[in-house]
């Protein structure tokens, strides 16, 4: 009686596991077919926390302020823009190497449900 007690909370336990886990996996797999979730209409319209409600409303200065609106007059009236960041026409390394290790993760992770139901199936039967 208390073996199979311990193998029934054994087994419940990681049918719970592998249930909760496979969810996990099912949202971000939704995430990679259909693109992210889109946020609701209210959201992303407060400002950040920590800052002054009229911060986030505040004009920019005029040129006659100067760039920075604490610099002398014209210091910067009628100086160039800064240069633009340079456009990168390819993937960077770093980001085909994180998305290749996040490929190889989500199938391991995949194959790792499929064996922890294959396990469960044979010990079942």
């Amino acid at each position: 009686m208390g073996k199979d007690l311990f193998r029934l909370i054994l087994v419940g336990g990681a049918i719970v596991f592998a249930i909760l886990f496979g969810m996990e996996l099912a949202s971000s797999g939704i995430g990679d077919v259909y693109g992210p979730m889109e946020t609701p209409a209210g959201a992303g319209t407060h400002p950040e926390a920590g800052t002054r409600p009229d911060a986030a409303t505040a004009e920019a200065p005029s040129a006659e302020e100067g760039r920075f609106g604490s610099e002398p007059p014209g210091i910067s009236v009628g100086e160039t823009e800064d240069d633009p960041i340079p456009r990168l026409d390819h993937t960077p390394v770093i980001d085909r190497l994180a998305g290749k290790t996040a490929e190889i993760l989500q199938n391991a992770s995949k194959g790792g449900i499929h064996f922890i139901v294959n396990l469960f199936s044979k010990t079942t039967e």
